[in-house]
């Protein structure tokens, strides 16, 4: 799947697990005005006089908008500034690389926005680079209850990585824990009538995989379905991905794209773990005997598969029914189940994710800096708590005119077990905040009629089954470093290229298994070694 969809699904998710405050969780109401150390009133929603603010968007290629709207004046940009008195200024906007590439370049010779949302790297580079506005006080002047509720159950780790030099650079937003584990989503269905059970382990898999490529599981007569599917961007993405096979390299112990610690406590990449190379030779011959989509590494869109029903198994994480819409709508008797891939003793292995996702960050000198404390304040209640028409601008998420994310790291699971509750009568679900009531009056509907409206399936089913799984007991290990260090600035976008060229090649066959051993030693030699080095002077400091 392209990068630029897969931001979609990540985003709409985003949004949606951010959707309530939960009744077991105290201190949800956030109040008009509060009082500041020195006895002046504030308003944490809204800025005395108006105040524009420039910002830089990334949208997607296939962006609907209204008759009339542009990115920058558009229903969601008006709202902003009628609810908060901020006047965005768009100064430019691009899609997915593109707009890497630009902001990199603008923030290169400075020219960046008032405000933007940056990931943890360049947050540390513009924080060295002397490119932030100290937030400190403002943060503790206008930020709300319910925003620091959030921090603080992370153990204020996120408060700690947006702080450099004893100063807060940041509003960090949660990493939502729930976009680890990588599932294996298989159409029910299909098992039902091929008398399969779901798999547990990579045996069982090959097992399932060779059914629904030689026994017609859509009985169709034809020889035209698929095992399993993958995208021709990475073989394991480091958070929740479609179509990439992260769950087999769990499954051996392995965590690619991450840095861990091995058992003898070595700080490693986890690309270059021995466990790599097992997942590689799996996934090298279940490619070699028809299991995985022979396309992948060249096909632009693998959910066509899914949603033309030519494909019943992929991986994803727990939200993936939101994607999944194509699919039901084009046959409503896809039944689409979550499962986890556990390793030889049956265990489930995962890499948590960073304790924040990404920061929004203010521009040094920026004469407001409290805009970007009452914008995550007015957005935080939006996406928790929103009347009806605020639900309306959070179904359109992608004009707003930035994006963060605020709520508990297990927010996931909490609202699973909501909604489980409020379907068995357990609880009133007229105490269901803000997105949830909705999701449980889906959830009604699906109920009566299963799977007759996509679009109403796809969030009861996400936090049903995909969430329901993460209940199950998982080994995670923690990474010990997201950032990147000197050497990584100078040689890490070649040894990506090297790892991504090397992998791709040993699972297709255009390279022997033995070629990751050649890789790890030439990775090592052309940087990595150096890197672990610096990444272990990091951690002692």
């Amino acid at each position: 799947m392209k990068i630029s969809k897969m931001l979609t699904f990540v985003l709409a998710t985003s949004i949606l697990l951010a959707g309530c405050s939960t009744k077991n969780n105290p201190d949800t109401t956030k109040p008009e005005e509060q009082q500041i150390s020195d006895n002046t009133p504030v308003d944490p929603f809204r800025l005395p006089e108006p105040v524009e603010v420039k910002v830089i968007k990334s949208v997607l290629p296939d962006l609907n908008m209204a008759a009339g709207e542009t990115i920058e004046d558009n229903a969601y940009t008006k709202y902003v500034f009628e609810r908060t008195n901020i006047k965005t200024k768009v100064m430019w906007y691009a899609s997915a690389t593109d707009y890497d590439q630009k902001m990199q370049l603008a923030i290169a010779s400075n020219d960046i926005p008032d405000m933007m949302v940056v990931n943890e790297n360049t947050f540390r580079a513009m924080a060295a680079s002397n490119q932030l506005e100290d937030l400190t006080e403002v943060y503790n002047k206008y930020v709300t209850p319910e925003i620091k509720k959030f921090y603080e159950a992370t153990n204020n780790k996120v408060i700690e990585s947006a702080t450099y030099g004893g100063k807060l650079l940041a509003l960090p937003s949660v990493g939502i824990q729930a976009d680890a584990p990588s599932m294996l989503w298989v159409r029910q269905d299909w098992l039902d009538k091929l008398s399969l059970q779901p798999p547990k382990n990579i045996e069982e898999l090959k097992s399932m995989l060779k059914a629904f490529v030689e026994q017609d599981p859509d009985d169709n007569g034809k020889a035209d379905t698929i095992g399993l599917t993958g995208n021709n961007v990475n073989l394991a993405a480091q958070g929740g991905g479609l179509h990439d096979f992260k769950a087999i390299f769990n499954a051996f112990k392995s965590y690619p794209l991450t840095w861990v610690k091995d058992e003898a406590g070595n700080t490693v990449y986890g690309s270059t773990m021995p466990g790599a190379k097992k997942a590689l030779g799996v996934i090298r011959d279940m490619y070699k005997e028809g299991l995985i989509d022979k396309e992948f590494a060249l096909r632009k869109s693998p959910d066509e598969l899914v949603a033309s029903g030519k494909a019943g198994a992929f991986f994803g994480p727990w939200w993936t029914p939101w994607a999944l819409t194509g699919s039901v709508k084009n046959d409503p008797k896809a039944d689409w189940r979550a499962y986890m891939i556990g390793d030889e003793q049956g265990e489930y292995n995962i890499a948590s994710l960073p304790a924040a996702q990404s920061y929004l960050v203010v521009k040094k000198g920026f004469k407001h800096p409290e805009a970007a404390v009452v914008y995550a304040n007015m957005y935080d209640q939006v996406s928790h708590t929103p009347s009806e028409k605020e639900k309306e601008l959070i179904n359109g998420h992608s004009l707003w005119p930035l994006t963060m994310i605020t709520d508990y790291p297990n927010a996931a699971t909490i609202k699973h077990e909501l909604l489980v509750d409020a379907l068995a009568g357990k609880v009133d679900p007229t105490t269901l905040d803000g997105e949830m009531q909705l999701v449980y009056k889906q959830a009604l509907k699906d109920k009566e009629n299963p799977r007759a409206n996509a679009d109403e399936w796809a969030a009861p089913h996400a936090y049903l089954e995909g969430a329901g799984v993460l209940k199950l007991k998982m080994n995670a290990i923690d990474p010990v470093f997201n950032t990147s260090t000197k050497t990584m600035e100078r040689r890490w976008a070649n040894l990506q290229k090297m790892e991504n060229e090397t992998f791709f090649k040993i699972v297709l066959g255009g390279l022997e298994l033995d070629a990751f051993d050649q890789f790890v030693e030439k990775w090592k030699a052309e940087g990595g070694t150096t890197i672990i080095k610096e990444i272990d002077e990091e951690i002692l400091k």
